[in-house]
């Protein structure tokens, strides 16, 4: 039996209907199985427990007994809701009423506290486990066409982008797709799923194509590792990771496109900066391109910040002496010919005389 799925009695059949549920603005959602189509809401402060024995759980959601819900045991978002019925809220209540009131507000605060924490760093550990590729490329493209709505996107810049890294080997688990944004900010980032945004200002920076290489490698191991996947899910509630994992992303499109800016800013931890530098010289010496073009980059963006910190990738991917020696020891270690292939040579070119042209806009049909 698929534990994700409830039975909601509406009170007009007497037989159940099956639905996925949301906790999401203070109310449980109910959404088709089938086509995922909304069904109903209920506020939480609404929901009244009805019983709690045997395999499932039975919730009243409405004062007069009319509509029901029965939620198998093992449901996920279950503790979560129990919280919000009234039966075994007041129970809770009544038992905590006997203790001193200083005392209580503590241990409300490190519950809060610690069940935060514990739910953020659990939760996202599982939803890496149990979101497929399939999910996280779906995933993918609802934050993508968010935060580049409002962008201008380099036509010509996009191509050639396109054109150089069709020459690289960068992923072998996903089809990586790459956008050129037309704005002189210094930045680029992963999204979950594939899709990588270069921005103008950092290829204005860069001198050789070892820069872009090392770029594209770093943002790439962001994505074979699934470090996008994970910052994202620790930053989206439970119920919208659970979601995720169990149901049809088109249910949480616009909470998540509404998120779309803060995601975008979301840092890498130093661990997971070290692992991207790491697996992106490995890819470097994998296509026959010196490493040392990792340290390049380090030296051309710290350039670029002037002892000021940047707005844009600096922000994002704090860049750290520890990381710079690391590279630098990388590179030492894995020293090979300095000789590029020929393609990249020209591909380059062609890249960096296409950023000094305007972009044309195109109509929209898609980017790929």
């Amino acid at each position: 039996m698929d534990q994700t799925i409830v039975q909601y009695f509406n009170g007009q059949s007497a037989r159940p209907v099956p639905a996925r549920i949301l906790l999401f603005n203070n109310a449980i959602q109910l959404y088709d199985i089938v086509d995922n189509n909304f069904l109903a809401d209920f506020p939480f402060n609404g929901i009244r427990l009805l019983s709690n024995s045997g395999d499932a759980v039975h919730f009243s959601m409405v004062s007069d007994g009319s509509q029901t819900l029965q939620i198998p045991r093992h449901h996920l978002l279950l503790p979560e809701l129990m919280k919000y019925a009234s039966g075994d809220r007041d129970r809770w209540f009544k038992g905590l009423s006997k203790i001193k009131l200083p005392l209580l507000l503590g241990l409300f605060l490190l519950v809060v506290i610690g069940g935060y924490y514990l739910l953020v760093s659990g939760l996202s550990g599982i939803g890496l486990q149990l979101i497929s590729p399939r999910k996280e490329a779906e995933l993918g493209k609802l934050v993508y066409e968010a935060m580049i709505k409002d962008q201008t996107i380099h036509q010509d810049a996009t191509k050639a982008l396109a054109d150089f890294s069709t020459a690289l080997d960068l992923s072998e688990s996903y089809d990586l797709q790459f956008t050129v944004v037309d704005d002189t900010m210094v930045n680029a980032f992963a999204i979950p799923g594939g899709h990588i945004v270069v921005y103008k200002g950092i290829l204005q920076k860069m001198q050789r194509p070892e820069e872009l290489v090392a770029l594209l490698g770093h943002e790439a191991s962001h994505v074979n590792e699934r470090h996008s996947l994970r910052n994202m899910l620790q930053e989206l509630t439970g119920s919208f990771m659970l979601s995720m994992v169990f149901g049809d992303l088109g249910s949480i499109g616009g909470a998540v496109a509404s998120q779309a800016n803060m995601l975008r800013s979301l840092s890498y931890s130093r661990s997971l900066e070290e692992s991207a530098d790491e697996e992106g010289m490995k890819r470097m010496v994998k296509n026959n391109v010196h490493p040392e073009g990792m340290v390049m980059l380090m030296d051309r963006l710290k350039e670029a910040s002037n002892g000021i910190e940047l707005p844009g990738f600096l922000s994002t991917h704090p860049l750290t002496e520890d990381r710079k020696q690391h590279a630098q020891e990388f590179a030492r270690k894995h020293s090979i010919k300095r000789d590029l292939p020929t393609v990249l040579i020209t591909n380059w070119d062609i890249l960096k005389r296409s950023i000094e042209k305007a972009s044309i806009p195109q109509p929209d049909k898609g980017q790929w």
